[in-house]
């Protein structure tokens, strides 16, 4: 607790009773004559609060006191004036110079005390508050310093997983392609490729990595880099064999028990979605497996609509040991709409929530119109929107033979 206490007075006498009355209850007191340069000397005391002695000379002592309450070094230090009892009209002009409080004669010893304690309470909660804001102020500096530092590890892993989603998909055979991609904040769970797998056959893949931000997007890259077709690194993709062409396509239904095995929830705390398919480019014949994906959207040549469903678990639990794997037919001129739930999620022009028999009305209409390609609209809306709530990813493929 402070203690040190500083009296001012215009002279040397009378003697200070106070001085000694303040030392008996155990507070350190400094006495001092009002002078020039006096603000530097009070400094020099590391007070913790002033006594005014205004008894006599009162231009001297009001002087004192508007020179300290006005010196930036000493303004904050509290002032106490001793009065007599018949000065009124001074007791307003130092109170108007912003004394913190006066001791008016005649008083008792312990009416000075408690003012004195009062005080010193007031001067230690000051120092408190001081203290907690200058903490806070820390605090809040630090926090800004980590989320400018998270802004930056966002952006970087933005950019990183930016450079994953195709910007081109190169010479793939008979197949034409439009795609869409918008996390719902700076990263987010979504990705997706497509690849030839050998000169007959294409790989195609979309993944949505449960809920949103680094961890989802860490995991979606570490999918990406799993899903390589480099047989040296053990591609689950692709493998080595013993007989001409020396190698063989992995079929969509093992590449899956291959995610659900080096994927478990237990490990990463995080489950995904996966659509995998593999297209013979020459034929149109694919084969497919879909872990709890969205059912992508076949359009036939007829405008009839068909659901590649297949049962299939999400991958990462123990249980999800059974999937399903079809082949379906394509005939040239026929459409794929690959996507995640994201796409569901979205507001229409009107304000309506697509759901999917939203998407299913747009696709018909789309039908009718013969438009080449089926989602643009789609990607239109979704980039209108103010926010999205859950990663989008958008994938349209539509197959044409020509070789």
């Amino acid at each position: 607790m402070p203690n040190k206490i500083l009296i001012l007075k215009p002279t040397i006498k009378p003697m200070c009773f106070m001085k000694n009355l303040l030392r008996r209850y155990g507070y350190e007191v400094v006495e001092m004559v009002i002078t020039e340069n006096m603000e530097e000397l009070v400094l020099e005391t590391n007070t913790n609060l002033i006594l005014l002695n205004s008894f006599f000379e009162e231009t001297e002592t009001l002087n004192a006191c508007r020179i300290l309450k006005n010196h930036p070094s000493t303004k904050d230090i509290p002032v106490i004036v001793e009065l007599h009892s018949n000065v009124e009209e001074r007791k307003l002009k130092f109170i108007e110079l912003g004394v913190n409080g006066y001791i008016q004669h005649p008083f008792h010893e312990n009416e000075i005390i408690l003012i004195i304690k009062n005080q010193m309470k007031m001067i230690e909660l000051e120092k408190s508050l001081m203290a907690s804001n200058n903490a806070l102020e820390e605090s809040l500096s630090m926090i800004e310093n980590q989320k400018m530092e998270l802004d930056r590890n966002l952006t970087m892993a933005a950019k990183i997983q930016e450079a994953l989603i195709p910007k081109s998909l190169g010479n793939i055979p008979n197949c034409s392609f439009l795609w869409n991609f918008q996390p719902s904040g700076k990263v987010g769970g979504d990705i997706f490729d497509a690849f030839m797998l050998d000169d007959d056959h294409m790989g195609m893949y979309m993944i949505d990595v449960m809920g949103h931000g680094i961890a989802s997007s860490m995991l979606a890259v570490a999918l990406s880099e799993c899903l390589i077709l480099d047989m040296e690194r053990g591609s689950p993709l692709k493998r080595k064999i013993n007989e001409h062409p020396y190698y063989e396509i992995i079929s969509p239904v093992e590449v899956i028990h291959y995610l659900n095995k080096r994927f478990p929830f237990a490990k990463y705390k995080h489950y995904f979605t996966i659509f995998y398919m593999v297209l013979n480019v020459k034929t149109g014949v694919l084969k497919y497996v879909r872990a709890a994906h969205p059912a992508p959207i076949l359009i036939r040549n007829n405008g009839e609509i068909e659901e590649l469903d297949g049962y299939g678990t999400p991958i990462g639990f123990e249980f999800a040991e059974e999937y399903e794997e079809k082949t379906v037919c394509l005939e040239t001129g026929e459409t794929i709409i690959i996507y995640t739930d994201g796409l569901l999620e979205i507001t229409d022009y009107n304000g309506t929530i697509m759901e999917y028999e939203g998407l299913i009305k747009h696709i018909k209409d789309e039908v009718q119109l013969q438009n080449h390609h089926y989602t643009l609209n789609l990607k239109k809306l979704s980039r209108n929107q103010a926010k999205l709530k859950d990663d989008l990813s958008i994938f349209e493929m539509k197959w044409i033979k020509f070789v």
